[in-house]
């Protein structure tokens, strides 16, 4: 889980310095003020769509997680709740023969 939040951190961090890198070049490169919006402009689209699809991916890829969690869990427990009725009947089983020994045993010693 670490993992995944150090990839997007990483990302998070690359974009937003391609952003200041390009914001910077445009500030300083000889053009007109229009041409300049126009560029800035286009950066700040290029990042925002980079950031919705890797937001977009992020999202995907934890609700496959949370999915496959619900799931897994799901699966334990049954396991645990069939381990249990099962320890359940073994329990009532041996129960029942010992009681039915012990019922035996005084006329056993009768004989």
């Amino acid at each position: 889980m670490s993992d995944e939040r150090g990839g997007l951190s990483a990302i998070m961090t690359f974009l937003t310095g391609a952003a200041i890198g390009a914001g910077l070049a445009l500030l300083f490169a000889p053009q007109t003020g229009e041409e300049t919006r126009k560029k800035l402009k286009d950066g700040y689209d290029k990042v925002s769509d980079d950031l919705k699809e890797n937001y977009d991916k992020f999202s995907n890829e934890a609700q496959k997680t949370i999915e496959t969690v619900k799931t897994t869990s799901d699966k334990a427990m049954a396991q645990i709740k069939s381990f249990i009725d099962g320890a359940k009947v073994g329990i009532k089983k041996e129960i029942k023969a010992e009681l039915a020994e012990e019922a035996a045993a005084p006329a056993k010693k009768k004989a």
